[in-house]
């Protein structure tokens, strides 16, 4: 039987089954669920598994299937019919570095359910551009179906999209400060990403970092549309679309899309044991997130504020840190994912966006905190107290690291306190 080993033969296999779809379009979701033959109509809770912009494999597969190419739409399907997807997918299993919740979901639990309840009916469900209501109850179902971290990935996804596209052009400018500015392409990510969140959580407030907070409710998005719009202006290639959800418990969900790479780190704030709950999603599939600090890379922040102490620059010049780290200047908040990653060993950062120095509440800073928490990143001020509850930040890839960045930083913490 045929196996597909490596990401290489992954990509091939979806090429081969997008080339005879005219047409086709990568759904923005999709997902099969199954009514049970008791229930009068479908709900959410009929589809235990939503693919948010990711998983193109399994939804190229399902499309050649029952002949889907664009837009939203949902299929009814029989058992020979997902019987076929199994064995069109099956192959995939053989690459070890993706989990494969699709194939599981139809094999180990669909087709069992089929065959105790033949009267079962069971939709897959594919979700274009267009966000407007169907007459189609199970795809109002599917879109309920969403949980936060799936509303997440959307968004980001499409404010990725957004600045991708734009990427390179001729750009309006719109001054915050002298070395500060929007563009064209933040206020545009950020309209595409409020209409992501509307469509799918109407009644949470919502935070942009271009046009502010609307909304009351105790949940609430923060979003940065755009983190490195000075390097993207420049067509340098280093930004992120930043999306997070908040309670009063905390951060529930995070995604942080690299539109140029077009990648996105993401977390369901869920951890269980030891296991990692935070994964980049490329290529179709999610690969776990694996903080090493084997780089011996560290990124610094140097965008300190002009009219108070900062120790972003000298930090970069410290000899000592330069004998053991390689200092990296990205200014962009994708540099916490990069730690995240195992990419890069750390990340400095003397922002100051609290009167007591912390990074709370922060659209810039909560979407990669939260995904490097959840990978099992050491985060803390930089004096190495519990995070927000000083100055600054230090992001590192393991207990050694942090003590040494600790160490090297703590001279110019001295240095430049007032």
């Amino acid at each position: 039987m045929q196996r597909w080993r490596t990401m290489a033969e992954i990509l091939a296999a979806r090429e081969r089954f997008e080339g005879p779809l005219e047409g086709w379009r990568p759904p923005r979701a999709h997902g099969v669920g199954l009514r049970p033959s008791g229930a009068t109509e479908f709900s959410e809770q009929h589809f235990p598994l939503v693919n948010a912009h990711g998983h193109r494999l399994p939804a190229v597969v399902m499309a050649t299937v029952v002949g889907h190419t664009d837009g939203t739409r949902a299929y009814r399907l029989s058992r020979a019919q997902v019987e076929r997807a199994v064995e069109m997918l099956s192959p995939a299993e053989a690459y070890a570095e993706y989990d494969h919740p699709n194939l599981r979901h139809w094999r180990d639990r669909l087709l069992p359910a089929m065959e105790q309840d033949p009267g079962a009916e069971v939709v897959a469900v594919f979700v274009g551009d267009d966000a407007e209501e169907s007459p189609d109850p199970a795809i109002d179902a599917f879109r309920a179906a969403f949980p936060d971290h799936a509303v997440a990935i959307a968004a980001a996804a499409a404010g990725a999209e957004v600045v991708r596209g734009m990427y390179g052009s001729e750009l309006s400018h719109f001054d915050k400060s002298p070395t500060d500015f929007a563009t064209e392409a933040d206020i545009a990510s950020e309209k595409a990403i409020r209409e992501t969140i509307a469509t799918y959580r109407p009644g949470d407030a919502f935070e942009g970092e271009e046009t502010g907070r609307s909304g009351d409710g105790e949940r609430s998005w923060l979003v940065d549309p755009l983190c490195g719009t000075l390097n993207y202006a420049a067509q340098t290639p280093l930004a992120a679309v930043n999306v997070a959800l908040t309670t009063p418990e905390g951060t529930r969900v995070a995604a942080s899309a690299d539109p140029i790479s077009e990648e996105i780190f993401w977390t369901d704030g869920v951890s269980t044991g030891s296991t990692t709950r935070a994964w980049v999603r490329k290529g179709g599939g999610d690969t776990a997130l694996t903080p090493s600090p084997r780089t011996m890379l560290v990124d610094i922040q140097c965008d300190g504020a002009p009219d108070e102490p900062f120790l972003g620059g000298q930090l970069v010049a410290d000899p000592a840190l330069r004998r053991t780290f390689g200092p990296r200047v990205m200014s962009t908040t994708l540099a916490l994912t990069w730690v995240a990653a195992g990419r890069r060993a750390g990340y400095v950062t003397d922002d100051r966006l609290t009167e007591g120095g912390g990074l709370e509440g922060s659209v810039h800073f909560t979407a990669p905190i939260a995904i490097c928490q959840a990978a099992g990143c050491i985060v803390t001020d930089l004096e190495g107290n519990r995070l927000h509850t000083g100055r600054g930040m230090i992001a590192a890839a393991d207990a050694d690291t942090h003590r040494q960045l600790l160490d090297l930083v703590r001279p110019h913490l001295e240095a430049t306190s007032e």
